[in-house]
Formats: structure tokens, C-alpha cells, sequence
């Protein structure tokens, strides 16, 4: 990544000294040759200093060349996005730095690489797999609402209710009863039968978050989502209750983390952490020995309801349905095929463990799939009282 952003350095240098000379300042870069950008002058602009713009583009955009493909694209926000570029008199041209904040992405091979303005240098921020994403036509067919009628039926037993004192949103929730395979072992826990849904949503393209609030994601920025049962969608730092920072570094290397990192300490096995994150008091998020001790098969977890293949019995009432995820910088992915469900259980500074359902097939396993810790995804709780389940 280092290379890379080098790389884009010297072309925007070259793209400085072909169009301006000795006599210009600085440029923001043209990381793939096609920038597309707004700012608070736009409304003021003559058809003239547009077409003015679009020239100078033209030009930076053969200086750049050497680092974007041919083929690639991309976008610029900022509040004064627009600015690099501008006309100042008819055979000059006067480039600007970039304003801290703003974002510009570019793709090329197969990646998203994401920009972000520090210092009024542009530095490289992520970089997502375009293969892990949806197609923009699968995305505008999901965000079609699903028929949710089904989405409790198939369960034979009863079904709690209760109400989160925060916000009065009112939850399903049913007991779970373990039996091991001699007939012997008997354990019991209360689960949400919904995913949680808490917090104050915020948009997709967030990147400045206030650690004093509980933000969450709705899909497809359609709060019906969240509002219907498929809950908040939380990076793992949001869902643990934890400062941003928590999901870029390990939680027993930063004192902003440390609560976190003391809990894991005092159990021999993480699989068995109770946490309770953002869920409400008496509960915690579901953890990993907990889910251990649900089925071995999918099919008696999930609903009925939104599945494209390989819908559940919902035969335990746990009614789980394929959410989707959000690649942080990305897009939204993966609703009517899987859930990822947040588990208290950090792998290393980027990566946590989590719950994986798909639509290929019945089966799961707990110990073998993670998501990096800034994806949004949806998370269950559990109730405190009347676990059995100590470890």
C-alpha cells in the first residue's frame, strides 16, 4: 500500500509540473483520472468556468495516468472537493490542496481503494475487494422491502416479549433448551428471537463517529430495515459498546479498550466472555459457547422469511433471516443470502470472531469465520438470569 501511495504522489508531482510550472502551488490527485465533485460554489458557476474545470481535468487526467487503469473510476466529497481545481485566467491554471475530510475512491484491479485528506495530503484509507460485493443491479433489487409475514411461523412454543427501557422498542424472545447427546446434560438460556435494534442511525458514508452515541447502520440507508426485524447493523467496537478505535487496534493494547481486554482476561476460554455491549441491561451479546450449544444444523434456526434458498424450519423460534452486512468505505451486501452476527470475541486488532449463516447451505460452524472489525453487521442477545450455561 506504501508503493502505491507513493506512486500516486509522483504522479500528482508530475501532474503539477506539466500543467503549472514553477509557477504553481499544490494539486489534490486524480487517483484514476476521472474526478466527479461538488462544493458550496457550484451554484455561482457560469457555463464558462465549468467547461473551464473540465479541460483542466482533461489535462491532470493524462499526468496521472501511470497509476489508475484506463478503465476505472471515481468520486470526491469534501466540503470544498471541487477546489482543486479551478480557473484563473484563460492560459493559467491554479491548483489547490485538498481540505482535511475529504474522501475520494478510486477502482482499478479488481479493489476500491478509499482516499482520505490529512494535513492536506491525500493518504491512502482502505481498500475493499470489488469481488465481496454485490452488484449495484443486485442492490437496488434488495432494497425492495421482503415480505416478513412468515418470519415467526414454524416455532410451536411460546413466544416472550420484552421492552428495552432505553428507546420502548419491544423484542420476541424465547427459551432455549439444550439436551447433550447421552440425554444427561440439560442447559437453558433466553435468546431475542429479533436482532437488536438500538441506537441512532446514521448514513453509510459516516466517517466521523461520535463515541458518546450508539450509531447504527440500516440497510441499504432504509431505516424500514432496521425498524422490521433485521435490526442495527454495528462495527464490532459499536456493538461491544467500545470507542471507534477499538476496531483498528488489539483491545489489550489501548487504555480506550481496556474494560474489554480485563473481561477476556479473567476467563480461561473466550468462547464464554459475557459482554454486554450495546445490549440492554440483564442482557449481553451472545457468545460464541452459546451458540455452540443451539444445533449443529441451521435449518431449525432460521425463519421462514427472506431467504432466496434454503429457508429455515424456525423450529427453536430463533427466526433468524440473511441481513446482509455493510463493508465499511464499500457497500451493502449480501441481504436474501447471509447473516454475520457479532460475537464478544476479538481475533487480533482487525478481526473478530463471528456467527456465519448463508443460503448455500444448513450447516454452521462457530470457530472458523470472521469479518474485520469495522464491517457492520447485526447482533443477538442473550439474557443474564437463568443461564445455565457457566462453562
Amino acid at each position: 500500500m506504501k508503493i502505491f501511495a507513493n506512486a500516486l504522489a509522483l504522479s500528482i508531482l508530475l501532474a503539477l509540473l506539466a500543467a503549472c510550472g514553477d509557477e504553481s502551488s499544490s494539486s489534490a490527485p486524480d487517483p484514476i483520472g476521472e474526478i466527479s465533485s461538488s462544493s458550496n460554489d457550484d451554484n455561482g458557476s457560469s457555463g464558462k468556468d465549468k467547461d473551464a474545470s473540465s479541460s483542466s481535468q482533461k489535462d491532470s487526467q493524462k499526468s496521472s495516468s501511470s497509476v489508475a487503469e484506463k478503465n476505472s473510476s471515481s468520486s470526491v466529497s469534501g466540503k470544498n472537493s471541487s477546489s482543486s481545481v479551478a480557473e484563473s485566467s484563460s492560459s493559467e491554471l491554479v491548483f489547490h490542496r485538498c481540505d482535511d475530510g475529504d474522501t475520494s475512491s478510486s477502482k482499478g484491479g479488481g479493489y476500491m481503494y478509499y482516499f482520505i485528506c490529512k494535513d492536506n495530503e491525500w493518504e491512502v484509507d482502505h481498500v475493499v475487494n470489488l469481488d465481496s460485493l454485490d452488484s449495484l443491479a443486485a442492490i437496488e433489487k434488495n432494497k425492495e422491502h421482503p415480505n416478513m409475514d412468515s418470519l415467526f411461523a414454524g416455532y410451536s412454543g411460546e413466544y416472550l416479549e420484552f421492552e428495552d427501557p432505553r428507546d420502548g422498542h419491544k423484542y420476541k424472545y424465547v427459551e432455549f433448551i439444550w439436551h447433550s447427546e447421552n440425554g444427561k446434560g440439560r442447559d437453558t438460556f433466553y435468546v431475542m428471537a429479533e436482532n437488536l435494534n438500538y441506537g441512532k442511525m446514521i448514513p453509510s458514508g459516516t466517517t466521523k463517529f461520535d463515541d458518546k452515541v450508539t450509531e447504527k447502520l440500516c440497510y441499504v440507508d432504509d431505516e424500514w430495515f432496521c425498524d422490521n426485524h433485521f435490526g442495527g447493523l454495528y462495527s464490532w467496537a459499536e456493538a461491544m459498546n467500545l470507542p471507534k478505535v477499538c476496531d483498528s487496534v488489539a483491545v489489550d493494547s489501548n487504555e480506550a479498550c481496556k474494560s474489554f481486554a480485563d473481561a477476556v482476561k479473567k476467563v480461561s476460554d473466550p468462547r464464554v466472555v459475557r459482554w454486554q455491549g450495546i445490549c440492554p441491561e440483564g442482557w449481553h451479546v451472545m457468545t460464541q459457547y452459546e451458540w455452540e450449544h443451539t444445533t449443529e444444523t441451521s435449518a431449525g434456526l432460521k425463519s421462514k422469511a427472506v431467504w432466496t434458498e434454503k429457508a429455515g424450519l424456525n423450529s427453536f423460534g430463533m427466526s433468524i433471516i440473511p441481513t446482509g452486512e455493510f463493508f465499511n468505505g464499500g457497500a451493502f451486501s449480501g441481504v436474501h443470502e447471509r447473516i454475520s452476527l457479532w460475537l464478544p470475541n476479538e481475533l487480533n486488532y482487525k478481526k473478530s470472531r463471528i456467527l456465519y449463516m448463508s443460503s448455500d447451505s444448513y450447516s454452521f460452524r462457530t470457530d472458523m469465520y470472521s469479518n474485520e472489525k469495522s464491517v457492520f453487521s447485526p447482533v443477538r442477545c442473550v439474557m443474564d438470569a437463568n443461564n445455565t450455561l457457566t462453562h
